[in-house]
Order: C-alpha cells, then sequence, then structure tokens
C-alpha cells in the first residue's frame, strides 16, 4: 500500500479482524498462554513477528540450553516459594512467587511428559543462580522444546497464528483494552478487535549494544500499557550476563566454568583484574563468587569481573576480558551441555573468549496483580513483559519457570474474562492512533535504523553499570531529541520498523526513569552515587505516562 497522509486511518487500515484472546507474542509465555486460553473454549489469535523458535529469550539459539526451576511436592513448593522471595530482596509481589512454586509441579510434569527432555541439576551438580540448593532440570535438547511446542498449537484448532505481525498500539476504550493495531510484513495497519488481551512480546534487549536479543526485543510491551496510564513495575532491574565478543559475539557464557579458575586477561594479554579488587580479595575469590551466578549483582563478590571487563574497554585495552580455561578441568557432567553446545558452535571448552556485560533478561516489566489482572481491564501480561514477579536477582531457570506458569494463569485469567464479555468491535482506532502517534502529515521524520543506533549508545553508556543521576539525567535528555513520525511511513517495508523503534524510544525513557528512582545499589541496579542498600527501599518502584509524560512513584503495597 502507497502512503496516503490525507485519507482517514481507518480507511490506510487494510484488514480488520477479530477473536476472544489476542495473544501479542510466540515465545514461550504467549504459547503456553494461548494454548490454555484455547483450551478454555476461547478462540484465539496468536500474533507473531517470526516462526515458533525463530524469535524471544526462549529460544535465544547463542545459549547453552536453559534451566528451569520446580517443586517436587508440596512440601518442596513451601521451601521454594520462601527461596523465591529470599532472592527478591523484599522488591516482588510474593502472592506472584507462591503462584510459581505452587504452580512449578505442574509446569514441569506437562512438559516432561511431553516428551522433553531434562537432566536433573543434582545429577550435574549445580545450584542455580542466586538458589539455596540443587532444584529444577537443564533442558537437553532445545529443538525438543520446539517440537513440543509446535505440536500443543497445532492441536488447538481454535488457535490462530499470524506470523510477520508486529503489534504497535493497544485499542482502549473507558479503561479497558478490546484490541490491538498491528503493521503487517507490507506494511499496512491490521485493525484487531479482542475481547481480551495478552501481551507476551518480551523484554528490551535489544535497546542495548551489547544484547543477548533474539528478534525486536525493544520493550514495545512498555511503551504500549505505559501510554494508557498502566503502571509498570521494577524496569530498572536488567539482569547482565557474560556475553561473548570474541571469537563469536553473542554466546551466553557458561557461568559455573569459573569455579575451574581460568586466566583472566585484558585484549592485550595483560594480567588486570587485580586492579579492579579490593584490597585483601583475590582474584580466586572474585572467580569463585561469580562461579555461583551468571547474572552480575552489586551483592556479591564477582562483581569486580563486570567492574574489570567495563574498565579495560574503557582504558582502551579490548573489549571485555579474555578467558582461558583449561579443558582438561572443564570437563565431566557438570560440563556436558556447555560442551555440546560449543561443538555445534565449532569449539570446545578450552577455547579462548572476550566476555562482556550483555543485557540478557528483564525482571521488571507491566505490574501484574495477585489475581494476573493489571491496571487496565482486559489487559494482561506475562514472560519478560510483566513485571512484580521478580526482583533484582532472579533465581536461575525461574524465568523459564515463569512462562510456564505465569503464561498459563495470564491465558486462563483472559479466557475467563472474554468468556463473559461481548466483543467490542473496531472502537475509534482513527482517533486513538492520532493521538499516540501524531498526524500523518506532521512531524519530523527520522530514520529508525540510526535512531535505534542512538538509542543503543545511549543505554549501553548510561544505563549498563555505573549508574548516576548525571548520566541518567543525560541520557534522558538525548532521547528526547530523537523525532520520529511513523505514520507518514504507513504502506512500507519498513513501515514496522518505525513503529518498533519509535516504541523502543519510549521505552527507553521509561527504563531511564525507572533507574533514576532507585537511589540505592541492589542485585543487577548499579548506582555509584549510592552504592548500597538502603533498607528502606526493599519496594518495588513503578512508571508510567500522563499524557506523553513519564511519571512514577513507590508501590506502598503489593496489589
Amino acid at each position: 500500500m502507497k502512503n496516503f497522509p490525507n485519507l482517514s486511518i481507518e480507511k490506510i487500515i487494510s484488514t480488520q479482524m477479530s477473536c476472544d484472546v489476542l495473544v501479542v507474542g510466540n515465545g514461550g509465555a504467549g504459547i503456553r498462554a494461548a494454548v490454555t486460553a484455547a483450551d478454555l473454549e476461547q478462540e484465539v489469535l496468536l500474533l507473531g513477528e517470526s516462526g515458533v523458535g525463530k524469535s524471544g529469550s526462549t529460544f535465544y539459539p547463542l545459549s547453552h540450553e536453559w534451566g528451569m526451576l520446580y517443586a517436587v511436592d508440596e512440601e518442596d513448593a513451601l521451601r521454594f516459594g520462601d527461596e523465591i522471595i529470599s532472592a527478591s530482596g523484599g522488591c516482588m509481589n510474593e502472592k506472584l512467587a507462591w503462584k510459581l512454586a505452587e504452580g512449578s509441579i505442574r509446569a514441569f510434569r506437562r512438559l516432561e511428559e511431553g516428551g522433553v527432555p531434562f537432566v536433573p541439576m543434582k545429577e550435574v551438580g549445580i545450584t542455580g543462580c542466586f538458589g539455596r540448593e540443587p532444584r529444577g532440570a537443564f533442558l537437553k535438547d532445545m529443538d525438543g522444546f520446539i517440537r513440543f511446542s509446535k505440536r500443543e498449537l497445532e492441536e488447538r484448532k481454535n488457535i490462530r497464528f499470524c506470523g510477520g505481525m508486529t503489534a504497535i498500539s493497544l485499542l482502549v476504550r473507558e479503561n479497558r483494552c478490546c484490541g490491538a493495531v498491528a503493521v503487517d510484513e507490507q506494511g499496512e495497519l491490521v485493525h484487531i478487535a479482542a475481547k481480551a488481551v495478552v501481551l507476551a512480546c518480551g523484554g528490551g534487549e535489544g535497546l542495548y549494544e551489547y544484547g543477548a536479543s533474539y528478534g525486536h526485543l525493544y520493550g514495545g510491551a512498555y511503551a504500549m500499557a505505559a501510554r494508557h496510564g498502566v503502571r509498570l513495575a521494577n524496569l530498572e532491574f536488567i539482569q547482565f550476563v557474560h556475553g561473548s565478543v570474541m571469537p563469536r559475539r553473542g554466546i551466553n557464557y557458561y557461568p559455573f566454568s569459573y569455579v575451574e579458575l581460568p586466566k583472566v586477561q585484558n585484549g592485550k594479554g595483560e594480567s588486570c583484574l587485580w586492579k579492579y579488587l579490593p584490597e585483601g580479595m583475590t582474584e580466586e575469590e572474585c572467580l569463585l563468587a561469580h562461579a555461583a551466578h551468571g547474572p552480575f549483582s552489586t551483592d556479591s563478590k564477582g562483581k569486580y569481573l563486570e567492574y574489570a571487563m567495563v574498565g579495560e574497554a574503557e582504558a582502551g585495552n579490548g573489549t571485555g576480558l579474555v578467558f582461558s580455561p583449561d579443558a582438561a578441568r572443564v570437563s565431566g557432567k557438570r560440563y556436558e551441555l556447555w560442551e555440546a553446545f560449543l561443538k555445534r558452535m565449532g569449539m570446545n571448552t578450552g577455547t579462548p573468549m572476550a566476555l562482556y556485560p550483555f543485557a540478557q533478561g528483564f525482571n521488571g516489566g507491566i505490574l501484574l496483580h495477585g489475581d494476573m489482572t493489571t491496571d487496565m481491564e482486559g489487559l494482561y501480561a506475562c514472560g519478560e513483559s510483566a513485571g512484580g514477579c521478580h526482583g533484582p536477582n532472579r533465581m536461575g531457570g525461574l524465568c523459564i519457570l515463569a512462562t510456564q506458569v505465569l503464561g498459563e494463569a495470564a491465558g486462563k485469567a483472559a479466557a475467563e474474562y472474554a468468556a463473559e464479555r461481548e466483543l467490542w468491535k473496531y472502537p475509534e482506532a482513527e482517533e486513538l492512533l492520532r493521538k499516540e502517534f501524531g498526524c500523518p502529515e506532521k512531524g519530523e521524520n527520522g530514520q529508525p535504523l540510526e535512531i535505534m543506533k542512538e538509542v543503543r549508545r545511549v543505554m549501553q553508556k548510561y544505563a549498563c553499570l555505573h549508574r548516576n543521576e548525571e548520566g541518567l539525567q543525560e541520557a534522558m535528555e538525548r532521547l528526547k531529541s530523537l523525532r520520529m513520525n511513523p505514520m507518514a511511513n504507513l504502506g512500507k517495508k519498513e513501515t514496522a520498523e518505525h513503529f518498533r523503534v519509535y516504541n523502543g524510544v519510549q521505552a527507553a525513557g521509561l527504563i531511564l526513569y525507572s533507574m533514576r528512582q532507585r537511589k540505592e545499589s541492589r542485585g543487577c541496579h548499579d548506582r555509584v552515587d549510592y552504592p548500597s542498600r538502603d533498607s528502606g527501599q526493599e519496594k518495588m518502584n513503578w512508571v508510567t505516562m500522563d499524557n506523553g509524560k513519564i511519571t512514577g512513584g513507590v508501590l506502598e503495597k503489593n496489589p
């Protein structure tokens, strides 16, 4: 379709669709939500930018197979729930922690009975990140999980999958979400009327220069919800893990191998870690501390590895640190999955890798209430689009569990809501879109690729480690200078990218505002101007937008 700026938006919309439950995103959480809603006899439309297994953190291809935590029985679920809450540092909705623990038994059994292959963590002697005891299991074969996911969708005849579609805006009337507008591969607008909407379209890893991003993870769910006053929680809690920049970019490193004490040097082959350690701490002590967890945490002595990675890069000594393991030591059952993964990558356990902090997981998102509702009637969220279910330190394997347990819970809540509602067809889409994105014939028209490059430069410099008030404020000012008019680019091959980047700029602003609000260092949130934990801030912060302006506060009581 060509650009027709003088026509109303309703006339430019090429397709109108309807369903009972619209699920946006076909990663692990979105698939589970769609299947659950379909099993409750709702007509489900599943929207995805690509095919199953081709995008989303669940299916990230440059990582050894993920782990999934679970309880073995009801008594263990009590211990597990307490473990989740303890790791969160008080900054989560405890109702969701118990929902995760209690639902984990059923969730793991469903995957195992579905033929998804696992190896228990106890068998390989691994305790997951920030955990107390070995629990859960590692996936043995990602292809097995992809086959299971595809089969789940194919068996439900009341699920329609639409690939090549990017949701850009929610349709809202009287504080009720009644659908969404999407862009198809031809750059045309598609109006989708729905009784309930589940956002499961991931986090914002793609907003960073160094991000473990599979697909367009620009935080679109955050922007779409916040523009309508829906609160977002814990956006400042972003997990940074050790990712490779050499010999291949983006590999999620196996942190448990640090227990074997690899040689650590900068890009010039120099020993350098010692320069970043506090007096009295040895390199061995730092490595062993990080061997217990993958993500960066200000609560751990392992944090000095990340400080050295960033410090040596800033000093011009190469990007990150080069880790050279002894292959003879990195062997045995503990490393079998890692060894198999490296073999697929053309490497082995002794291959040196240059590592740097990569944005790998968002622990915050759309604020979930204890009953899986959000601030907006008819709107639900799960996966990395959801917030309140994780804190500043998220246990390793909890993210995948959340896709299954909270994906199921969101799908169930959306289906039950939809079953009691009439479909509101085609509300005033033209008015809503003009309010959100402006008029096609007005406004500056920036190029999305160049704008996203600037966003990534800003976020990497000011919103990774070593955050401070001056830098975060500077970052927000630089974002304000970016101008886009996606409505002037309808009907083009790159139309979806214009809208994705527009939403990404707003999501980045929301993240920066969240980081400014939390004036302490806690878990993955690192403020050099507030280097210590503050016991008075063991609560969730929230942000949203009010008439285009970002605002926020402290959540005094969990909903």
